[in-house]
């Protein structure tokens, strides 16, 4: 009878805990600049997956309105360099893309 009481006690106590819990593992989307259309870039912080941090190298996801592009970051010939799933690449800093530095200063300075 005991062992009984005892097992419905833990039972009630570990739905308890777990019940109070809250799993709030959201998805935060950054604002990180918009194109020259005007369209608003969001960095999609989850998807920032570091492959190397000396020198760095790293892929994301970015939201820009309804489509989503990927992003790769990668040092060449000693610079930071991009690449995304639209077919545009070039340095990072430099001026050629603004939403490309500001992606990478965030990363650099957030991870």
């Amino acid at each position: 009878m005991i062992k009984k009481i005892s097992a419905i006690l833990i039972l009630v106590l570990a739905l308890m805990i777990s019940n109070s819990q809250q799993n709030s593992a959201e998805a935060a989307e950054v604002y990180v600049g918009s194109y020259s259309d005007g369209t608003s870039v969001m960095l999609l912080t989850e998807s920032v997956h570091i492959r190397s941090r000396s020198p760095y190298s790293f892929t994301c996801t970015i939201r820009a309105g309804r489509d989503y592009l990927d992003y790769s970051f990668f040092p060449y010939n000693g610079s930071p360099y991009y690449r995304n799933s639209e077919g545009y690449e070039g340095y990072v800093h430099g001026g050629q893309s603004p939403v490309a530095e500001s992606i990478y200063r965030y990363v650099l300075n957030n991870w």
